[in-house]
């Protein structure tokens, strides 16, 4: 295994002090003469000076520099291989951009990864975007502008993907995304086997006997998530040699995407209201829904109370996600995303990261079905 640039950096003004050619107080090398002269990342310059002021042989002042500390034999002899003096995660500093979270997704999430890196000696930082994909590119300047180690990004919705996770891979910055991928960008991501999971779910309604079914989603352009949710219905009828109904997809709802909900937006409520009736009412022939997101189902549940239908007894519904109440009830039957395996996996990985190893470009987690109260065998048979 080659060794790390940062640690070539590293030894290299090691082996300046020892040759005398930097001295007690001289001012080493900046930050952009070191990308220069090794033709590195300003990130992987950045990080040798770190290593190196971590272990007192060097003093950076702001504004001026860094300068060659009052040396101690001890110091000289560290190296980054020497793991028993050093752990790269003493007091690393680690950032979560997140869209948002509730008790429906997110919330477990966030508290997993803030307990995984506190165990690490980590401090962890939360910044919220609403879905924004500006918020989204501000928080990541911000953040690596304000020296964070690595960063943890749940990913906004969108069709076209943030320029700003682009420049972070393409300088090596320590970043794993959670809950998605981002097509064309080699970032590590650790996500839920949504296409599986989605067959699953299509699949179980296929075994209470409903065969005309119905697929609720925001858009999936531009979104992993909901592009293999919506692939794994597809596959669960060409499985089944049975033909799915193109006009029982119903895939431009936008209540439910962050930006919209977290504004609690009227307009976009009844648009995707009116839309769902619109929908129910031109296909009477189906007989359950699946929904990609929880706050669609709750939509689809008030527009079914409204029209005079119950739950399961008129139509079943299943969806991703759903809290349960205090007796561990779930509403809906649901695929249970496993949170706190995600958050604990971005966090061991981003970790690897910030020692230099190579870590896998895509990880799946896996999902449990929790059966609620929402469903039951096709009435209409």
């Amino acid at each position: 295994m080659s060794t790390p640039l940062y640690e070539k950096i590293y030894d290299y003004i090691i082996d300046q002090i020892k040759q005398g050619h930097l001295m007690e107080g001289d001012r080493v090398p900046s930050e952009m003469e070191l990308v220069e002269k090794f033709d590195v990342s300003r990130i992987t310059s950045k990080k040798a000076l770190d290593l190196l002021a971590q272990n007192k042989i060097i003093e950076r002042i702001r504004g001026k520099g860094s300068f060659v500390a009052q040396q101690q034999q001890e110091n000289m002899k560290w190296s980054p291989n020497d793991t028993q003096r050093f752990t790269l995660t003493n007091s690393k500093l680690i950032a979560l951009i997140i869209p948002d979270f509730d008790n429906a997704f997110g919330l477990n999430l966030v508290k997993t990864i803030e307990k995984v890196c506190m165990e690490n000696n980590c401090n962890l930082i939360i910044r919220r975007t609403g879905g924004n994909t500006k918020e989204e590119e501000n928080a990541i300047i911000d953040l690596v502008n304000s020296g964070v180690d690595g960063l943890i990004i749940f990913p906004v919705h969108g069709e076209h993907y943030n320029t700003e996770i682009l420049k972070l891979v393409v300088k090596d910055f320590p970043i794993v995304l959670v809950d998605r991928y981002l097509k064309g960008i080699p970032a590590s991501s650790v996500c839920t086997n949504n296409q599986t999971a989605s067959e699953t779910l299509t699949n179980y309604l296929f075994t209470l006997g409903h065969k005309e079914i119905a697929f609720l989603s925001p858009t999936p352009s531009g979104n992993s998530t909901l592009e293999e949710r919506l692939q794994g219905f597809h596959i669960a009828y060409s499985k089944q040699g049975l033909k799915m109904n193109p006009e029982f997809l119903l895939i431009e709802l936008i209540s439910s995407l962050p930006q919209n909900y977290a504004d609690h937006s009227e307009n976009t409520m009844q648009a995707d209201f009116h839309a769902i009736k619109g929908f129910i009412e031109n296909n009477l022939e189906v007989t359950a829904f699946i929904v990609s997101e929880y706050y669609l189902a709750l939509t689809l549940r008030n527009v079914l109370i409204k029209l005079g239908k119950k739950i399961p007894e008129d139509y079943s519904v299943v969806c991703f996600d759903c809290p349960e109440d205090r007796f561990n009830q779930a509403l809906f039957t649901h695929i249970h995303q496993h949170e706190e395996e995600m958050g604990k996996k971005a966090v061991h990985l981003l970790m690897k990261q910030l020692k230099g190893e190579t870590i896998p470009k895509h990880t799946v987690i896996d999902f449990t079905l929790i059966e609620g109260t929402s469903t039951v065998p096709n009435q209409r048979i």
